[in-house]
């Protein structure tokens, strides 16, 4: 069975403030569902999103992860 997440659980699975986690949702920015009105996040989505380089990252590590140098002024 899948497991899903409540917007506190992702949060502290994260180690980010749940209102980073709101604003992500708020502009979807991050992949979730509303099961009855409720936020959730599929873990197994949310494992995706960061290996693809999800928005929270920031540039320097995001090149880190393609292997694409940033370039120095950017």
């Amino acid at each position: 069975m899948e497991t899903y997440m409540t917007i506190n659980e992702l949060a502290k699975h994260l180690r980010m403030a749940p209102q980073t986690v709101r604003k992500w949702t708020r502009k979807s920015d991050i992949p979730f569902r509303k099961i009855g009105g409720a936020i959730r996040f599929r873990l197994s989505e949310i494992e995706k999103w960061v290996d693809d380089g999800a928005d929270f990252l920031g540039e320097q590590e995001q090149a880190e992860r393609t292997g694409e140098p940033k370039e120095a002024g950017e």
